[in-house]
Parts: C-alpha cells; sequence; structure tokens
C-alpha cells in the first residue's frame, strides 16, 4: 500500500470532508473518529489524541485510512509541529487526494508549501500492512452478503507482540 506522512505546523487543522467523500459518504464504511487516551492512573507514558479517517470507494476498490495525530507538548513550547498526518492507500492518488483535503480551506487558505512531507511510498512492512487489512476486514465484515447468500470473511494472523507494539504506537505514525 502507498504511505504518504506529512508534519502540519498550524493549527487549527481543516478538514474538507466533501472533498475527501466525492459527495458520498457511507456510514457502514466509513468513518471519521477522534480518539483521546489519557494517562492511566499510576502509570507513566502520555496522553494521546488522534483522528481515523477512513474512505471505501467500493466502485473503484480504493481504501483510504488517515490517521492524524495531535502533537500535545509538554510545557509551554508549541513545538515544531501541531500534528502528524499519514494516510495508507491502494492507490497514490487518492492518498494524495486526502493530504490535500485539509489545503486550500477558507479562512485560513493553507498551502502545500506549508507542510512537509516525510514520507511518501510503498510499503509492505508488516505493520503498516496489519494496519491496512485491518480497516479493510472492518469495511468487508459491513457489506451485505455477496450474492447467493455467501459471507466473505478474511483472517490475519499477527506476529507475536504486535499487539502491544500496535497500541504503543497508537500517538505516532508507524
Amino acid at each position: 500500500m502507498y504511505s504518504l506522512v506529512a508534519e502540519v505546523p498550524f493549527s487549527p487543522l481543516d478538514i474538507d470532508i466533501g472533498h475527501l467523500a466525492r459527495g458520498k459518504w457511507n456510514s457502514l464504511t466509513d468513518r471519521f473518529r477522534l480518539w483521546y487516551l489519557p494517562r492511566e492512573d499510576g502509570e507513566g507514558g502520555r496522553q494521546t489524541c488522534y483522528l481515523m479517517i477512513r474512505k471505501f470507494d467500493p466502485q473503484a476498490g480504493v481504501l483510504l485510512y488517515g490517521h492524524v495525530v495531535v502533537n500535545i507538548q509538554d510545557g509551554d513550547g508549541a513545538g515544531p509541529k501541531s500534528f502528524t498526518m499519514g494516510v495508507l492507500s491502494n492507490d497514490e492518488i487518492r492518498a494524495r487526494s486526502m493530504l490535500s483535503s485539509t489545503l486550500e480551506i477558507p479562512p485560513s487558505f493553507h498551502r502545500r508549501s506549508e507542510i512537509r512531507l516525510t514520507e511518501h511510498r510503498w510499503r509492505n512492512d508488516p505493520e503498516a500492512v496489519m494496519r491496512f487489512l485491518a480497516n479493510i476486514h472492518s469495511v468487508m465484515a459491513s457489506q451485505a452478503p455477496a450474492p447467493g447468500g455467501k459471507v466473505l470473511t478474511l483472517k490475519f494472523d499477527s506476529p507475536p507482540g504486535l499487539m502491544e507494539e500496535l497500541k504503543r504506537n497508537l500517538g505516532a505514525w508507524w
């Protein structure tokens, strides 16, 4: 799948859902989900806040999975970046389009030159593939049974320790 990651140095971050949805939003498969995971009592660690966006185009067979991390800073400094936005997709053009859905929005009209791409490549490493497959599984599970009453199922066996690694990395792009 194609991976696109950008550092976003401004706040607020506006997202044009209409642009992203291309006029259609399916509540069974598409998601706009905000997560906040506080520090656990008695635990070290840090708080995490991120936004997950998933858009599935069944006609083209394209899945977009976006993960926008709020870079929460300890102390007074805002830091060099306010957000990190990562996109996984099986279509490079749609991945770039998802990033564009955060640009040229009034009243700020932020430009592409204001963000810095830190990754833009095709990936096949197990962690990224597992995250993408989890979203494929979620989309497919919500679909109506195939013609003839067959139900499609996907199985994926994760390597040992992968789930703990995922929990630890929710507040960052992988």
